[in-house]
């Protein structure tokens, strides 16, 4: 086994590219001074894409090939009816071509992931704004495995401020609806 990847491009034909070209100018069109997926999702792209992701080259040689014909909406459909696998290893590879690349984050003005310091001695402003709290009054959404069946936590906090209010005014120990005894 050699310690060098093969190229995964070397995989697809020519047809099987003009096909993708045409599908990733469908699925992410140019439009409001942005590129199309087609125009971004060159070699270097799908390249990037293929090595990251090694086991979507197989589905994805499965959604280009020519015997679902030209049409590019009809072979979508045929895709989702008949093999939802290879269209979403389709979709994947496109859409994380196209933002993953430079011009398309700098237009959106997107940096990439960025480190945010958090000092534990600030009140965050997303807790005061109230951002989670829908989460939290949604409940769990978690499935209990020996039941099948949603989690359900009698009396669990309904908001942040429910969570870590206690009478000692410490979060330590909280009504949390998860205290170890």
């Amino acid at each position: 086994m050699s310690a060098v990847a093969a190229d995964p491009l070397a995989s697809l034909d020519a047809g099987e590219r003009a096909n993708l070209s045409a599908i990733a100018d469908r699925l992410i069109p140019a439009a409001h001074g942005m590129p199309s997926a087609a125009d971004v999702l060159g070699d270097d792209r799908l390249r990037f894409v293929l090595n990251a992701r090694p086991d979507l080259v197989e589905p994805l040689r499965v959604a280009l090939r020519s015997e679902h014909g030209g049409d590019v909406a009809a072979r979508l459909d045929i895709l989702g009816r008949d093999d939802p696998a290879a269209l979403g290893a389709l979709q994947l590879v496109v859409v994380a071509g196209y933002y993953t690349d430079g011009r398309v984050r700098e237009l959106i003005e997107y940096p990439g992931q960025v480190a945010i310091e958090i000092r534990s001695w600030e009140y965050p402003a997303y807790l005061e704004e109230g951002l989670i709290d829908a989460v939290m009054a949604r409940g769990p959404t978690w499935r209990d495995p020996t039941t099948g069946e949603r989690a359900v936590i009698p009396d669990a906090p309904r908001t942040y401020e429910e969570r870590w209010s206690t009478d000692a005014g410490s979060p330590e120990g909280g009504p949390d609806g998860n205290d170890r005894a």
